[in-house]
């Protein structure tokens, strides 16, 4: 595992290596179509599937392994989560799926602290997020390549801008897992 900072603010890591390359393996050789799903909130009619994991799917899994190393993520990040427990949505985009920039947490009740976005799936397209310094995103931050077992830890906040802009073409999918990890005080 590795997590690197990305700029001079505290605010954004890059998350590489993660979870074990067996899992990974089990989760490429899954029909995701077949799995029951629901709408994500505040997302519905976007090209995205919340999938819904049965206890026999390996995605189930994903969150032990996150689980297992908060104190890890706590050493690097500099908190100290509250409560030591994080759970994932798991997000399949489709053909047609794109996210314009935006700040999370700024049209609705809910504004996850922190949360981790990790790429499920290999893709040799460009289909990473990006976080930008303004809303209009014309000057980008950080552009987080899509590669399987890579994505972004980001600490949210007000002026925390991003978006995936590049529209998902046909017979592709864009699978990750999002977590959310709770509150937590900074050391």
């Amino acid at each position: 595992m590795k997590i690197t900072q990305i700029d001079s603010q505290p605010d954004l890591f890059f998350m590489e290596d993660l979870l074990p390359r067996s899992l990974l393996n089990k989760i490429a050789n899954e029909d995701l179509w077949e799995y029951d799903w629901e709408d994500q909130r505040m997302q519905v009619g976007w090209q995205r599937r919340r999938l819904l994991p049965s206890r026999e799917s390996p995605l189930v899994e994903v969150d032990n392994y996150y689980n297992n190393i908060l104190d890890t993520i706590e050493s690097i990040v500099n908190v100290k989560f509250e409560h030591k427990h994080c759970w994932s949505s798991f997000w399949m985009d489709y053909e047609g799926f794109t996210c314009g920039v935006h700040e999370d947490g700024a049209e609705r009740e809910y504004t996850p602290l922190m949360a981790m976005q990790i790429y499920l799936t290999e893709s040799d397209l460009d289909l990473g997020t990006v976080f930008y310094h303004d809303g209009a995103g014309q000057s980008v931050r950080y552009a987080f390549p899509y590669r399987c077992n890579t994505g972004y830890l980001m600490i949210n906040h007000p002026g925390q801008w991003h978006g995936m802009l590049t529209k998902i073409p046909a017979y592709h999918i864009r699978l990750s897992s999002y977590t959310y990890f709770g509150k937590f005080n900074h050391k």
